[in-house]
């Protein structure tokens, strides 16, 4: 055998070796990205905003106290808090202390967890300093009644009011769940509670920021 068939045979085994290497680490790094495939949750949402507002001049806004529509009486505050901690890590706008918010609805009078009227929304964002007010509506939380294989599911309805003319600027309706294609083809359980309900807001928010 002459050279230059040595050769040719040291490169095909070569690339061979190099093929199988690249195979193996291609299954090395499956299970991890198919673990994280499946620790995620199915999710639904629209949203709205309105096209005539200039965003730009909204820096500060409030979250309001969420109204709960479920069975559940923490469901609203546990929201609220993920609602928050998502707003904040999204590091967009400037959020007034939630205790300040609740201590100056009390002051003039407003209804805590409730809607408000465009001359409330008014009002109170005079109070607060701020260019918008953020509502939540708590619709369902906790396991499904329907289908225990989609674990926790959340809806919720949130929206985000103009303090300069108390007008809707931007609303979304999301909801979302524990399960997932993948997770009912693999076999894998559903997600928490906790899983679930940043999986909705960050579904919300993905409609406005």
């Amino acid at each position: 055998m002459d050279g230059t068939t040595m050769s040719r045979l040291h490169s095909r085994s070569k690339k061979a070796i190099l093929m199988s290497r690249g195979r193996r680490l291609r299954g090395l790094a499956l299970p991890p990205l198919l673990a994280a495939v499946l620790g995620g949750c199915s999710s639904s949402g629209s949203g709205y905003v309105n096209p005539n507002v200039d965003f730009g001049h909204i820096r500060r806004v409030a979250v309001l106290p969420f109204e709960n529509l479920t069975p559940d009486d923490l469901a609203d505050e546990r929201m609220h808090s993920v609602f928050l901690m998502e707003l904040l890590e999204e590091d967009v706008l400037e959020v007034a202390d939630p205790g300040e918010t609740v201590a100056a609805m009390r002051s003039l009078g407003l209804p805590v967890g409730s809607a408000l009227s465009p001359d409330q929304a008014v009002k109170l964002g005079a109070e607060l300093r701020v260019e918008a007010l953020i509502a939540g509506t708590i619709e369902e939380y906790g396991l499904s009644r329907v289908d225990r294989s989609r674990g926790p599911e959340v809806t919720a309805v949130f929206a985000m009011i103009e303090t300069e003319t108390g007008s809707m600027i931007w609303r979304s309706q999301v909801y979302a769940n524990g399960a997932s294609t993948l997770k009912k083809l693999f076999g894998g359980g559903a997600s928490g509670m906790y899983e679930v309900s940043r999986e909705a807001v960050r579904k919300a928010l993905g409609t406005l920021l």
